[in-house]
């Protein structure tokens, strides 16, 4: 098997299994119980939540675990607003925004906030300039994403937070498919909130979190036993907090040369792909070495997918949340302005696990199926 899909999901390392499940026959007891089993479960879930706050440089800020990165999304946005509605109802956005955070800012507008939609320019990002022509004094919140999911874009997060220090307006970033790839630091990127999903690098699916500053105070979303600060209530998970903390910690190690490696098979299959007169690449030169995405003249791409499996490889045409859907790829039309281009696009997403020999592999397996179908 040859799986070229990590941009939707990794698969668990088995030393993050091997660490859920001991801490799962160990130390099942709730945490939030006031006998000795339940205070071992919340001392371990402490050292989790120290853990991940520390790898990622957040001196004054806090992690809060939760399902993913769907959740802490929609945690911080709409935490905010309601936090913050008398002070304006100005929201900042991109085009290009994964839908946890677009559908949530269209559920905002029918509630009454006004968004601002930032394009992209031709290398898939906005750039801090365009956040500050957009800054009113209603403007509560910007919230855009790290690294694209679909193309691999990467907005300049470091200036965008460094315009908004001497504004009012918090910060969101979705790090979903930057955090445990790219180099990543609180102390030089001080964003105000920041979500991602420990299953985009090699951790568990149903488990992320939302890193915040330590003071920040928002609306619970779920309302109960005040769990997680008061802002997430339910018995905390700690086997998946413990394995989220030990995921981060595995992806950190060796993160220079992983990235390095990356690069080059990535400049290895943009090489291949451009060599293939039906495709056409989408991804900027500055985009993440991890996610590469093209579109496919006069071929459907699902019919290209269908050919891959076939031969056991497997990759995406779209983000594997709206990936089911036949509506041309709302990125990819921001990107180019190109209904047909956006219609028939496939991603190609790597990881530190993917080797030459896989890309030789697909290239020369999507070259014949290619020539076959066309």
């Amino acid at each position: 098997m040859i799986y070229l899909d990590n941009a939707a999901t990794t698969p668990p390392d088995p030393a993050v299994l091997e660490t859920f499940n001991k801490v799962y026959a160990t130390f099942w007891a709730n945490p939030h119980s006031l006998h000795r089993p339940g205070e071992q479960a919340e001392q371990l879930l402490e050292q989790a939540r120290a853990q991940v706050t520390e790898l990622l440089g957040g001196s004054g800020y806090r992690t809060l675990f939760t399902s993913g990165a769907t959740e802490s999304n929609n945690l911080a946005i709409k935490g905010v607003v309601e936090q913050y509605r008398a002070r304006g109802n100005h929201l900042i956005t991109t085009n290009s925004e994964h839908p946890s955070v677009e559908k949530v800012m269209q559920w905002l507008e029918g509630a009454g906030c006004v968004v601002t939609r930032l394009p992209v320019g031709p290398d898939g990002a906005v750039t801090p300039g365009q956040v500050e022509a957009a800054l009113t004094h209603q403007t509560i919140l910007v919230s855009t994403m790290w690294v694209n999911n679909e193309t691999g874009a990467v907005n300049p997060i470091s200036a965008i937070a460094g315009c908004l220090s001497a504004h009012q307006a918090l910060y969101h970033v979705d790090g979903a498919q930057g955090i445990g790839k790219l180099p990543f630091s609180l102390a030089e990127t001080p964003v105000d909130f920041l979500s991602f999903s420990a299953h985009k690098f090699f951790g568990l699916k149903g488990s992320g979190a939302l890193i915040l500053r330590e003071r920040q105070q928002l609306p619970p979303q779920l309302l109960g036993g005040g769990q997680e600060f008061g802002l997430r209530s339910g018995t905390a998970d700690v086997p998946r907090a413990a394995a989220c903390a030990k995921a981060l910690r595995l992806s950190f190690d060796g993160l220079a040369p992983k990235l390095a490696n990356a690069g080059v098979l990535n400049d290895l299959l943009r090489k291949g792909l451009a060599g293939l007169p039906q495709i056409v690449i989408n991804s900027p030169q500055t985009a993440s070495p991890y996610i590469l995405n093209g579109s496919v003249s006069g071929i459907k791409s699902e019919t290209i997918l269908h050919g891959l499996v076939g031969e056991a490889i497997y990759i995406s045409t779209a983000s594997a949340c709206a990936s089911k859907g036949t509506e041309p790829s709302p990125v990819i039309l921001a990107l180019t302005g190109d209904k047909e281009r956006a219609r028939n696009t496939i991603r190609i997403s790597l990881s530190h696990l993917t080797t030459r020999e896989d890309i030789e592999q697909f290239l020369d397996a999507l070259a014949r199926i290619m020539n076959k179908l066309g």
